[in-house]
C-alpha cells in the first residue's frame, strides 16, 4: 500500500537564522536518544523501531537526526534527512501521514560516520529525535515512548576505490550474513534506546547551552523517483580493474540482452555458480541517485557497484568522447554488497553521481538472480519553468546540457560538483544561484544558501570559502563575492526581510577587511586562500601576489563588494552607511589605477609591478568603474584583442560576459556559447569544470551560459530592489528573432522581439513597469500586455 505523506510547510512567520526567533517548536517535547552502548567517537548504522497502534487518525510528526536518518513506516520511505547545515541551523522536517486503523511500525535507519561521512557534513554527537502530535505524542514521541534500537553490522563504511573523489564520504559495504536488514531483523538485538541529549533550551539567565539549535527545514524533498533508464553496453567474464582499458569484444558479450532486461525491468538474469561476470551501464544521463539492486538466492555472492562521469584515456587525464567506451579505464567510486541467500535490496547510505556504473558478480556455491537494476533519483526538485526560443538550432542542446548541470549540483545545498566535493562554494553559488532565478521562481535553496553562509563567519569573521563544512577553509576573495549574491537575491526576489537579516552579517564582515588596508590604501596579505579562478600561469589558483601581497584582483574583488553593500544600504534605508561605503569603494578604486595601471598598455596589471596582465583584471576594472572615459575604452580593447592577457576559465568567463554586456558588447557573448557547443559534441551531459582535460564533468558553474541567455541576450534584468522595475536591453547580434518566459517575483515576463518586423512583444507582472532599450530608444513599458514599434 502506498502511504500518502505530506511534507509540512515552515510556520507562518519565517525564521531569519536565529533559532531563538522561534522560542517554541513542537519538536521542542521530544528528546534525542542513541543506543546505550555506542560511544561518541563510532562509527555506526542504527536502526530504531517503534511499534504503535492507530485509529486511523492521521499522524503528525516532527524528525531530525545526527548525521542522518532514512525514515520509514510499515517499510515504506517517509523520508530522508535532516537538510544538511551546522549546530546553530539544525534543520527538522515535518510530515503529516494519512493512516488506516491497526498496527504499525515506524522505523528510522540512522547512522553517524564521523571522518567517513563526506566533509559537508558536521556532526556533533550521535542523536535521533522525533515528535509526534496527539494522538500519537505519548506513543512515538523519544524520550516518552519506548523506543528500540540496535546496531546494524551489516553496513560498515570502506574506502573507495575512486581516491581522487575527496570529501564525498566513504563508500558502503553491505554484508547482509552479519545482520539480515530489513527483512527477519533479530528482535533479540533490539536494546531500549537511551535518552542523549535534552532539546537545547538556553539559561534563562543568559548561559548559552552547547548543543543543536533546530529549525524547522524550508525546503521541500529531494526528489525521490525511481529509474529504469540506460543500455547495458558491454560486459564480459573476469574482473574490469581500473587499469583495465575496455577491450573491443565486451561490446558483444553474450548476456547482454539479460542484462538489459533487469535493467529494464522486464525479466531477472542469473549468474550461475562459481562465476565471475561484469557490465559497464550507460545511463544515457547523468545522475545523482541511490542504487537499487534487488536480488534472490545467491548466498555469499559478492557485487560491487561503481559510478563514473566518463571512463578515462590510456592516459588517466583525459576523457575524449564521453559515448566511446572502448580502449578506455573505467575508475569508479564503488560500493560493496554480500548476499545471504535470501531475497534483499540493496543500496547506499548516501547517494553517487555520475553517467556509466560498472556492475561485478562473484557467485560462490549457488547461483544468483538479479531481479531489478534501478535507483532512485535524488536531488533538489528544481524543474525549469522558462523557455525560450532562439534561431539557433544548436542551442537547445546547450541550453539541456545547462540545465541538468545545474540541477545536479542542487541538493540540501548547492554543491560545486556531485562526483568529487559535494561542497557548497561562494563564487561556484553565486553563479548557480542567477542561473536558478531566471530558470525557476522557488528560492527556498537561495535563502537556505546565503543564510548558512551567513551563518559561517567564524574564521577571522569572514564568510568561509565552502559551507557547510567539517573543515573550515578561509578565502577573503570568495567572502567578498557573498556581498555580491546577496545583492543578487535582493534584486532578482522581493523578500526584504530576509536580506534585512542579512544585512548585519554583512556589516560586519566588511568591516573585517579595514586591518589588511596598508599605506597605500589597499588590501594586502590577506588571509586564507585567495582563489580567483584556475589559471594556469597562477598559482594556486590565486592571481599573482594575491595569496601574499597586494593583487589588483583582490581589491578589486573589495571595490565590488563595498558597491555592492552601498546598493543593499541604501535600499535598506541607511543613506550614511551607503555613502560610507561608496567613498571607500573610490578611494580604493582610485588606489588601484595609481598602483597597477600600465599607461604605455593601457590594462590593469595583476601586480604592482605591472608585469603580468589578465582578462581578469580588465573584465573587474570595467564592471567595478574605476575606469572611465579613454581608459575605459583603452581596457576594453585590451580585454577584446590582447594575444598575452592570462585568460578566464570557464567559471571566471561569467564576470567577462558581464563586462561585455555593461560595455555594450553583449551581443558577443553569443560566440563565446561555441565552448559549451563542444561540450555537447563531446558528449557530455553537464558543463565541464575547467577546459579539457577537465577533473570534473559536472560543475552548475559552467551552467551559466542560460543565465547570460535571458539576462545578456535577451537584456532581461531588475533595475530595482524586489525587481519592482524591469530593463529590458537586448544584445541579439544578428538574430532576427527570440521569445520566451521568465520568471518574476511577482508572476512571469513574457517576451518576443522580432527586429525584421520591427516588433516587440512583452508582458509583465501586474504593477510591474520597465524600460525597454533598444537602438540608442528607451521605451517606457507597463504592466501586463503590450505590442511595440521598434
Amino acid at each position: 500500500m502506498t502511504l500518502r505523506v505530506c511534507r509540512l510547510p515552515l510556520p507562518s512567520r519565517e525564521h531569519l537564522g536565529n533559532a531563538n526567533i522561534l522560542r517554541t517548536q513542537p519538536i521542542d517535547a521530544a528528546a534525542w536518544v542513541w543506543h546505550p552502548e555506542v560511544l561518541d567517537h563510532e562509527q555506526v548504522f542504527l536502526l530504531f523501531q517503534r511499534r504503535f497502534a492507530s485509529g486511523g487518525e492521521p499522524l503528525v510528526l516532527h524528525v531530525s537526526a545526527d548525521e542522518r536518518y532514512i525514515l520509514l513506516l510499515d517499510g515504506e520511505r517517509i523520508g530522508r534527512g535532516p537538510d544538511r547545515g551546522d549546530m546553530d541551523h539544525w534543520h527538522y522536517a515535518s510530515y503529516r501521514i494519512e493512516l488506516g486503523p491497526g498496527a504499525h511500525t515506524l522505523e528510522a535507519w540512522c547512522w553517524r560516520l564521523l571522518g567517513a561521512a563526506p566533509l559537508a557534513q558536521i556532526s556533533w554527537h550521535g542523536g535521533f529525535i522525533l515528535a509526534a502530535e496527539d494522538p500519537y505524542d505519548a506513543a512515538l514521541t523519544t524520550g516518552k515512548a519506548s523506543w528500540k534500537v540496535t546496531r546494524l553490522k551489516c553496513h560498515r563504511p570502506i574506502k573507495g576505490d575512486n581516491t581522487d573523489c575527496f570529501g564525498v564520504g566513504a563508500a558502503l559495504e553491505w554484508d547482509a550474513r552479519a545482520h539480515p536488514w530489513p527483512n527477519n531483523v533479530d528482535c533479540a538485538s533490539f536494546v531500549d534506546a537511551a535518552v542523549a541529549r535534552e532539546p537545547v533550551q538556553d539559561k534563562p539567565w543568559g548561559v548559552a547551552t552547547l548543543g543543536w539549535r533546530l529549525l524547522p527545514s524550508m525546503l521541500p524533498d529531494q526528489l525521490d523517483r525511481l529509474v529504469h533508464t540506460g543500455q547495458v553496453v558491454a560486459g564480459g567474464a573476469g574482473t574490469l580493474n581500473r587499469d583495465d582499458p575496455l577491450p573491443a569484444e565486451a561490446l558483444h558479450w553474450e548476456h547482454l540482452p539479460a542484462w538489459q532486461g533487469a535493467i529494464d525491468g522486464t525479466c531477472p538474469v542469473t549468474v550461475p555458480p562459481h562465476t565471475r561476470w561484469y557490465v559497464v551501464w550507460d545511463l544515457g544521463q547523468y545522475y545523482c541517485a541511490y542504487p537499487r539492486l534487488d536480488v534472490v538466492g545467491g548466498l555469499g555472492t559478492r557485487m560491487t557497484w561503481g559510478w563514473c562521469e566518463a571512463p578515462y584515456e590510456l592516459d588517466h587525464r583525459t576523457k575524449g568522447d564521453r559515448n566511446a567506451i572502448v580502449g578506455k579505464r573505467f575508475v569508479c567510486f564503488t560500493d560493496r554488497f554480500i548476499t545471504d541467500g535470501g531475497a534483499r535490496r540493496f543500496t547506499s547510505h548516501w547517494w553517487r553521481a555520475g553517467r556509466y556504473c560498472v556492475i561485478h558478480v562473484e557467485t560462490a556455491d549457488a547461483p544468483l538472480t538479479i531481479t531489478a537494476l534501478a535507483f532512485d533519483e535524488t536531488r533538489y526538485p528544481l524543474e525549469m519553468t522558462s523557455r525560450i526560443e532562439t534561431p539557433d538550432p544548436d542551442l537547445p542542446a546547450v541550453i539541456n546540457l545547462c540545465i541538468r548541470g545545474l540541477q545536479m549540483c542542487s541538493h540540501e545545498t548547492y554543491v560545486d560538483c556531485p562526483y568529487y566535493e559535494q561542497l557548497m562554494y561562494v563564487g561556484d553559488t553565486r553563479l548557480e544561484l542567477l542561473t536558478s532565478y531566471v530558470s525557476a521562481a522557488d528560492d527556498r535553496l537561495a535563502r537556505q544558501c546565503l543564510r548558512l553562509f551567513d551563518g559561517s563567519r567564524v574564521n577571522w569573521g569572514f564568510v568561509n570559502e565552502r559551507y557547510p563544512c567539517r573543515e573550515l577553509q578561509h578565502s577573503c576573495t570568495y567572502a567578498l563575492l557573498w556581498a555580491l549574491a546577496l545583492r543578487d537575491y535582493a534584486w532578482w526576489r522581493n523578500n526584504p526581510d530576509f536580506v534585512r537579516a542579512r544585512m548585519i552579517g554583512l556589516r560586519c564582515m566588511l568591516e573585517h577587511f579595514e586591518p589588511y588596508l596598508n599605506k597605500d590604501g589597499l588590501l594586502e596579505a590577506l588571509p586564507g586562500w585567495s582563489f580567483v579562478d584556475w589559471v594556469p600561469e597562477w598559482d594556486l589558483g590565486c592571481a599573482p601576489q594575491g595569496q601574499h601581497g597586494v593583487s589588483s584582483l583582490n581589491n578589486l574583488h573589495y571595490v565590488l563588494a563595498l558597491r555592492a553593500a552601498a546598493d543593499l544600504e541604501r535600499t535598506m534605508g541607511e543613506p550614511l552607511l551607503a555613502q560610507r561605503l561608496t567613498q571607500r569603494a573610490r578611494r580604493v578604486g582610485h588606489a588601484v589605477v595609481a598602483h597597477f595601471w600600465h599607461r604605455g598598455r593601457g590594462l590593469i596589471a595583476n601586480e604592482p609591478t605591472r608585469e603580468t596582465f589578465s582578462e581578469h583584471a580588465q573584465a573587474l576594472a570595467l564592471l567595478a568603474g574605476i575606469v572611465t572615459g579613454t581608459r575605459a575604452q583603452r581596457v576594453l580593447k585590451g580585454l577584446l584583442e590582447a594575444p598575452d592577457l592570462h585568460r578566464a576559465s570557464y567559471y571566471f568567463s561569467f564576470y567577462i560576459f558581464e563586462a561585455l554586456r555593461a560595455t555594450g558588447h553583449g551581443a558577443r557573448v553569443l560566440a563565446h556559447f561555441d565552448c559549451w557547443k563542444e561540450m555537447v559534441a563531446a558528449g557530455c551531459r553537464t558543463p565541464l569544470e575547467t577546459y579539457e582535460p577537465s577533473r570534473s564533468d559536472c560543475h552548475a558553474w559552467s551552467s551559466q551560459p542560460l543565465f547570460h541567455l535571458y539576462a545578456t541576450v535577451a537584456g532581461i534584468r531588475p533595475a530595482a530592489f524586489g525587481f519592482q522595475i524591469v530593463r529590458i536591453e537586448p544584445n541579439l547580434g544578428d538574430w532576427p528573432r527570440i521569445a520566451g518566459t521568465m520568471p518574476h517575483p511577482h508572476g512571469e515576463i513574457a517576451f518576443e522581439l522580432d527586429t525584421p518586423g520591427r516588433r516587440a512583444l512583452l508582458s509583465l507582472p501586474a504593477a510591474i513597469t520597465g524600460t525597454l532599450a533598444w537602438q540608442g530608444r528607451e521605451i517606457a513599458l507597463h504592466s501586463g500586455v503590450q505590442e511595440l514599434r521598434l
